[in-house]
């Protein structure tokens, strides 16, 4: 199945500092879990932009400052902020890279300062995005035909995601504001005793240019409306948009005010922790109401409220959650509290392969009885969105075949081993990064891999599959040698395939080619390679170990959580 490509734009009104990057990552993740390939177009940091051009004004000419000058110095704050989200996009477990108006060829032409785009290298995004999920750019920034920076003017990042769009044939092209949308009148300026304005579903180019204010630069609608490009404007964490294209005029009534998901935390460990955290960067979205740890007294971040822990994981699901988030691991009393959670009517969240993989069918019923969902993309390869992946094929056309790197401790070690580092000293090192528990022996046997192909197999084909099951003890310095001088590396490759007999799948350490999409999996990277019955294959690649890889992952299933539960505003015609 062909991937599909979106263009996102992120603007200083919701990036207004670095502490906005975790919603931002939120928003690109769910597109990469949906199967899209995005394209992130960034502005500078807040206020960034202005704080530059007093600078300019201080050290320059005060009135009329050199353009070029002036130009590559505004540059630097849009620089400055997609770097730093392609570094957390790498933190957050997903492939990205970050480019510039240089490496894209992006040529403009007009006025240094408010120019318009006119070409660039599609070749360098394509690339690009063989490789990773998110490529971000920095937005309102060109190179004139004598290779100097320029800008496409005022809120010119609007102008770079629709031109981007256009050129690149894009899916969707979604503007992300501080608001939800287009309303017909200001919704912060909503008067007592007066209805609240509308939001407009969809709308035409020409009513966007007459009502969107200052939402959307008017020379980026303008660009649009002339290349027949349709667009949403959306807000972080909204479910609702204002489409923009050849549309009717609709609106709607203002969304309710979202409420908050009360959430119980079983576990504080590695994954624990970076859920913690990143569940703060969401206050208007999460309640956090406890946090089961074993010893209450033992020393803590000072960010962690001490008030929250309890020894006690029942007594957290007594605090009237809305949401079981389970990370403590083990079969009891985890599996436990997962049926006692879902018996409550009460959503759970987990990471516990192992608990699922052996009582899938009979939790998932427990759930649908229940009403309540029952979520565990984290505890199939980190932020490697393969479970929905393998959905989604699932639901089409039919998965045929399933291969894949599953475990990023044994991939980490197998890389270490392949560059000469004894066995003992690798999975130290493993353990010393993170990608290993203090136990490995479920990873090292294999059992890990094998747990997360069962659940796989359950997506792909509706059935419990047994798996054969070999680890990588058994790969001695003399294959790792003998691999080296084949042009081969040695990968723990986890396959299921449907054949005339049913599915059979193994977990089995092999010695790969060089070239192959398995062995370009690096370090704790995981790599999933899925057949449907059509014979095409997709690839899906991320993290599959370390805490926020895998927090990024328990923290999207709560968000879905969080979408599912949120009421829809009904549509009224203008």
């Amino acid at each position: 199945m062909a991937q599909r490509l979106v263009i996102h734009k992120y603007g200083s009104s919701v990036l207004r500092n670095e502490d906005d990057l975790p919603a931002v990552l939120a928003e690109i993740y769910a597109a990469v879990r949906a199967g899209d390939r995005v394209v992130a177009v960034v502005s500078a940091f807040g206020d960034t932009t202005e704080r530059l051009l007093r600078s300019a004004r201080r050290v320059g000419v005060a009135d009329h400052p050199q353009p070029a000058a002036l130009a590559q110095l505004l540059a630097t704050g849009e620089l400055r902020a997609a770097a730093l989200l392609c570094l957390a996009a790498e933190r957050a477990g997903i492939p990205s890279c970050c480019l510039d108006a240089t490496r894209l060829a992006l040529r403009t032409e007009g006025p240094c300062l408010d120019s318009l785009p006119v070409s660039l290298d599609h070749a360098v995004i394509e690339r690009a995005l063989e490789r990773n999920a998110l490529v971000v750019l920095p937005g309102f920034i060109g190179r004139g035909a004598d290779g100097r920076t320029t800008l496409l003017g005022r809120g010119g990042s609007d102008l770079t995601a629709l031109f981007l769009a256009h050129q690149l044939q894009a899916h969707r092209c979604r503007l992300y504001k501080d608001v939800d949308g287009i309303y017909e009148a200001d919704p912060a300026l909503k008067r007592p005793g007066h209805p609240s304005p509308r939001r407009f579903s969809s709308l035409s180019w020409a009513e966007a240019l007459r009502v969107c204010g200052s939402v959307v630069q008017k020379k980026a609608i303008r660009y649009a409306e002339c290349h027949d490009q349709e667009f949403e404007v959306a807000c972080l964490g909204r479910a609702g948009q204002t489409q923009v294209g050849d549309r009717a005029l609709q609106l709607e009534p203002a969304p309710p005010a979202a409420t908050r998901l009360r959430v119980g935390l079983l576990g504080l460990g590695t994954v624990g922790l970076g859920v913690y955290r990143l569940l703060r960067s969401f206050p208007e979205r999460f309640e956090l109401v406890g946090i089961a740890v074993r010893q209450p007294d033992k020393a803590r971040p000072d960010d962690v409220p001490r008030e929250l822990l309890c020894v006690d994981p029942w007594q957290v699901l007594s605090r009237g959650c809305d949401v079981l988030v389970e990370l403590i691991g083990g079969e009891e009393p985890a599996a436990r509290l997962i049926q006692a959670a879902l018996e409550r009517g009460v959503h759970v969240v987990s990471a516990n392969k192992g608990v699922l993989a052996q009582r899938l069918e009979a939790l998932q019923r427990r759930a649908h009885d229940r009403g309540v969902r029952l979520a565990f993309s984290a505890s199939v390869g980190g932020a490697l969105p393969a479970l929905e992946a393998v959905q989604r094929i699932a639901r089409g056309p039919g998965v045929r075949q399933i291969c894949g790197v599953l475990n990023g401790t044994t991939n980490f070690i197998l890389g270490q081993l392949q560059q000469g580092l004894p066995f003992a000293a690798a999975l130290a090192l493993a353990q010393e990064r993170g990608f290993a528990e203090a136990d490995p022996s479920l990873d090292l046997s294999g059992e890990d891999a094998a747990d997360k192909l069962r659940l796989l197999c359950n997506a792909a084909f509706g059935q419990d599959v047994p798996v054969a099951c070999q680890g990588i003890r058994g790969v001695r310095p003399r294959d790792v040698e003998a691999a080296r001088g084949e042009q081969r590396v040695w990968r723990l490759v986890a396959q299921a395939e449907l054949g005339p007999d049913g599915v059979r799948a193994q977990v089995q350490p092999l010695p790969l080619p060089r070239e192959h999409p398995l062995a370009r999996a690096i370090d704790e990277e995981n790599c999933l390679l899925i057949e449907d019955r059509a014979g095409v294959w997709t690839q899906v690649r991320g993290k599959g170990a370390g805490r926020w890889p895998t927090a990024q992952a328990v923290l999207a299933d709560l968000l879905d959580l969080g979408q599912a539960t949120s009421p829809t505003p009904a549509l009224t015609a203008a």
